[in-house]
């Protein structure tokens, strides 16, 4: 099959026709518009007439033949990665809320949750999704999940919900998390001595990891073991953005007593099975710590106590029973 065209009236008009052998099939004829594209009005042929009104078509150069548009790609889905922050309200109180949603190369995504207002960084999401615009979140720590679609101004509009209360809480993306002050926090250089040390636990291949300030001047000096709360815990008792064992050591140390803290057992840099540690297997590495701080040549062995937050207050009390070693307790938010 062959192609004819042919123009007039400075390209306004264009009439193309085909033809097989003798026979003309037919004539599609109408006006070149811009961009080089033609408005068809009519076809006549040995089929009939049809009338086709209002339908472009568009071709290339006469030597090309026809060419249909390319369709537009379609726009990528929007990313959810990146910082997110609303307000939360809390019966009357506001609270400032933010996650932090990274998305591997793989595609996949995590997050970790901040609420600056309480302190609290760095919390753990169990479970992150976001599909067809909907985003899923799941904090088991915190006991709540997120529910949210995203606008099309880009915004997460959705629902906090925790222990029963649906709160309503809006994100927006930001470009940086704020900082968060603990003045408490003590910063070196430090009036005492710091060292990073490591004893035998209480139970065979246990090795516990801790630090241990000693005052300066001379010692003889009392001395203190920090017994943590219950949970994966370090020798700072590192918790929703406080270190209260670090803020406590070095009151203490300042004043003139020895202080050793340490990462509890399978966590930090201190070995052993926290997931199967019991709370015998605790106070034995109490009294591992104890024997520790005894062997010390700074420390007074007639001058050791056990200061215990938590569960690590029921520890105190359990190694005090079994040693004479220990001189005093101080117990901080013990349970019953």
């Amino acid at each position: 099959m062959s192609h004819a065209h042919r123009r007039r009236n400075n390209h306004s008009m264009a009439e193309l026709g085909t033809e097989n052998g003798r026979q003309g099939l037919g004539r599609l004829y109408g006006k070149i518009g811009p961009r080089r594209t033609l408005m068809r009005k009519g076809w006549c042929g040995s089929l009939g007439a049809v009338a086709w009104i209002g339908i472009l078509l568009s071709f290339a150069a006469p030597s090309a033949g026809w060419a249909q548009e390319a369709v537009p790609a379609l726009a990528p889905p929007p990313s959810v990665a990146g910082i997110w922050e609303g307000v939360l309200d809390a019966g009357g109180q506001k609270l400032r809320v933010l996650f932090h949603i990274i998305e591997s190369p793989s595609g996949g995504l995590s997050a970790t949750m901040d609420s600056p207002d309480q302190g609290a960084t760095g919390i753990p999401v169990s479970g992150v999704s976001f599909e067809k615009g909907e985003l899923h979140l799941s904090v088991e720590q915190a006991g709540g999940s997120y529910f949210a679609k995203m606008a099309k101004n880009g915004t997460l509009e959705g629902t906090w919900s925790q222990n029963g209360a649906v709160l309503p809480l809006i994100l927006h993306r930001v470009q940086s998390a704020p900082l968060i002050a603990r003045p408490q926090e003590p910063k070196p250089p430090f009036p005492y001595q710091v060292r990073e040390v490591t004893y035998p636990g209480g139970a065979p291949g246990v090795t516990l990891a801790g630090t241990l300030t000693l005052p300066e001047g001379k010692g003889p000096f009392p001395a203190v073991l920090l017994l943590a709360g219950s949970g994966p815990l370090d020798r700072d008792e590192a918790l929703f953005g406080h270190k209260p064992f670090l803020v406590i050591s070095d009151a203490l140390t300042r004043r003139g007593i020895a202080v050793l803290r340490f990462d509890k057992r399978g966590v930090g840099h201190s070995t052993g099975d926290r997931a199967k540690a019991t709370d015998d297997d605790y106070t034995k590495d109490a009294l591992a710590g104890l024997a520790f701080l005894k062997s010390q040549k700074e420390v007074n062995p007639k001058a050791m106590g056990l200061i215990g937050h938590s569960e690590g207050a029921i520890e105190a009390v359990k190694a005090a029973g079994r040693s004479s070693d220990v001189a005093f307790i101080v117990l901080l938010g013990g349970p019953g």
